[in-house]
């Protein structure tokens, strides 16, 4: 049986006739590698039991590399039904597709269709559901729609066939789009950065972090490098296999004890090799000892999530592979950013610490070195700065009280008031700096730092190793 046909020979050419109508008076809206977006089912008339197929037309446009593939899945509520893939196994490139094709195909369950060729050099492979449930509660389900590389347009339209009915239109509606694609730190990525780690080798119960990371795809599985990265930058390795929305929790004193530094979470393939997967969230829990009188205290950080925009894996060369923050094979990272709601630390009323650090450039292990120029703006509107040398560290952790600005701290945020500081590397060329912030006083707590500008590009090599779950 063919994935082309609805019902008899006589029928054929009106769903693709009708449907193109409607076609070209849609919006084309580009969808591209990474991105993750939903779209609903809204019948335009009621639809009739015993579908024989669900059929998703192609949009107007469609410009992806070979070895692309199309993934549309179908699900109720947050349940995953059911997959059909379009994969492309040379490059194809189309602006006006006339007339259009199915690219996703879904049967009754027990079917057994033969994989299809609706488009040169492709294999459109269906999924298999329950469709009288769909054509009984249509508005209870929703297409996941995934596009690994290039750009293919959004879906508008669905036909749902019958024996008696051979051509019933469903609406396809935008129903969420994949926070992956909007700048920010509350994303999902495939690259994390936590921003923090500490523990402690002789009493985790005063000093000790818990780690966790989540994933929230509802299909795919994917393998995730741990580096943790101290002051002495020979990052210790881990590999963790996640499958569909699961989510671990580490404690960093099980994993490195009396350590303190930053970690780096990379999605990779079954090879080692940097992926594109974007769907990794993250936070850390982190209990550490206050420096005024070494009380611990409490604070969470999120992990700031960097997107892949290109599709697939990274390359490698030599036995490393070099992930590009360029805003062309993974979002640019931070070139500046910003401590905020900094209280005064006269009198010991508030311990504010800032930790900052520049990214390994090499995950192998390495010394890379940085001036951090700190720059406070107070309530008044004035300024003052202090330049810090992180030479032959991976990190580094500043102590506001012990901050030599001009003027001095104290002066500069008098007991009452506040501050904001910006933090940036002192290279001709902004080199990227990521940190977080912690106080103990009055409010403790700590939070991630926000980004204020973008480096435009930096380099982070990877060694690849064939990684395996562990038991």
């Amino acid at each position: 049986m063919s994935i082309f046909t609805t019902s008899s020979p006589a029928t054929r050419k009106a769903p693709l006739s009708l449907v193109l109508l409607s076609a070209l008076f849609l919006l084309v809206v580009p969808v591209r590698a990474g991105d993750a977006n939903y779209y609903s089912l809204e019948q335009l008339s009621p639809l009739p039991p015993s579908l024989s197929s669900l059929l998703v037309q192609s949009p107007i446009l469609i410009d992806v590399p070979a070895g692309a593939m199309l993934s549309v899945t179908l699900m109720k509520g947050e349940t995953v039904i059911t997959t059909s893939s379009l994969k492309f196994t040379a490059k194809y490139s189309n602006s006006r597709l006339i007339p259009p094709v199915p690219v996703a195909s879904f049967y009754p369950t027990g079917s057994n269709i033969a994989p299809g060729q609706p488009l040169p050099d492709s294999t459109l492979t269906p999924g298999y559901a329950d469709l009288d449930a769909v054509a009984a509660a249509p508005g209870q389900y929703k297409l996941l729609w995934i596009v690994s590389d290039g750009v293919i347009a959004s879906p508008s339209r669905a036909i749902a066939t019958s024996p008696t009915s051979p051509l019933n239109l469903i609406d396809l509606k935008l129903a969420a789009v994949s926070a992956a694609i909007r700048p920010g730190d509350q994303k999902p990525g495939s690259v994390l950065f936590y921003p923090r780690y500490t523990s402690s080798a002789s009493n985790p119960a005063r000093e000790d972090s818990s780690l966790s990371l989540s994933n929230t795809s509802p299909t795919d599985s994917t393998y995730v490098r741990l580096f943790l990265i101290n002051n002495s930058c020979q990052p210790l390795e881990y590999t963790l296999c996640l499958s569909a929305r699961r989510t671990v929790s580490v404690l960093l004193s099980d994993l490195d004890p009396g350590s303190r530094g930053y970690v780096i979470a990379v999605a990779c393939d079954a090879a080692g090799q940097p992926t594109q997967f974007n769907w990794l969230t993250g936070a850390v829990s982190v209990k550490q000892p206050n420096p005024v009188n070494g009380t611990p205290y409490d604070l969470a950080l999120g992990a700031v999530a960097v997107a892949k925009r290109s599709g697939g894996a990274v390359t490698p060369a030599s036995g490393k592979s070099e992930m590009a923050f360029d805003d062309a094979m993974y979002d640019r990272l931070p070139g500046q950013i910003a401590a905020d709601d900094v209280q005064s630390q006269a009198s010991g009323a508030n311990n504010t610490t800032l930790m900052v650090f520049r990214p390994l450039p090499d995950l192998a292990g390495g010394s890379p070195s940085a001036t951090f120029r700190l720059t406070a703006f107070n309530s008044d509107g004035n300024t003052g700065s202090a330049d810090v040398n992180a030479a032959n560290a991976c990190y580094r952790d500043i102590a506001l009280p012990t901050l030599r600005t001009t003027p001095r701290i104290n002066d500069l945020i008098p007991p009452g008031t506040n501050a904001w500081f910006s933090i940036a590397t002192t290279d001709a060329t902004p080199q990227p700096v990521l940190g977080a912030q912690f106080n103990y006083g009055k409010f403790s707590g700590g939070n991630t730092a926000r980004p204020l500008t973008y480096a435009n590009d930096y380099r982070i090599t990877i060694p690849v190793v064939a990684l395996t779950c562990p038991n």
